[in-house]
């Protein structure tokens, strides 16, 4: 599969979606205002079918928006109404993903929080749910009691794969997953 060709179809799917439902935001309107309905029923009921489109709206912008850029620092917004963060590559410790389609799920481990309040810590529920984490942490953990936090990246669609390469190529110190360095070789093959 053609990693970028799918950015580029998944930026046209999303465009498509935004002209659809801005021509159904305003033809509705204008249809009830030509047609003079004076009717309060069909008044609310046009109300409510714009409330529901702008949060359609709202909500695919926030399930496909993935930004980020690397400067001295990484900087990452998952979703518009998201989390921001800010990483130095340098405390990145372990990066993991889990392959669910278009739905890949980016785990990031870091080494410091650095005054992010919405990067959470490593905790026994997270080891729990993931147990990759909990079989890496075993040897890391018992050695050094340093604490350790985790983002997840799940917002982006296909953009992650992209992301996912720029991690592997900032972050020197990072160990990468198996699963993690096959989704680098399928955006890799035909960039």
């Amino acid at each position: 599969m053609n990693i970028n060709k799918a950015i580029r179809k998944q930026k046209k799917s999303i465009k498509r979606f935004m002209l659809s439902m801005g021509f159904i935001f305003i033809l509705l309107p204008t249809v009830a205002y030509v047609s003079k309905i004076s009717s309060w029923f069909l008044i609310i009921y046009l109300i409510l079918i714009e409330i529901f489109i702008i949060v359609a709206i709202l909500i695919r912008l926030n399930r496909e928006t993935l930004k980020f850029e690397y400067g001295s620092r990484l900087k990452i917004q998952n979703g518009i109404l998201g989390e921001g963060y800010s990483i130095d590559c340098n405390k990145v410790k372990a990066v993991h993903s889990i392959n669910r389609g278009k739905a890949l799920e980016i785990i990031v481990i870091l080494k410091s929080r650095f005054r992010n309040k919405n990067i959470k810590k490593v905790d026994s529920n997270f080891l729990k749910d993931n147990n990759w984490a909990n079989i890496y942490f075993n040897d890391t953990k018992e050695n050094s009691k340093t604490e350790y936090y985790y983002i997840i990246i799940d917002k982006g669609g296909y953009i992650k794969y992209k992301f996912l390469d720029l991690l592997y190529r900032n972050c020197i110190k990072a160990d990468f997953t198996e699963e993690a360095i096959k989704r680098i070789k399928e955006y890799r093959i035909k960039e």
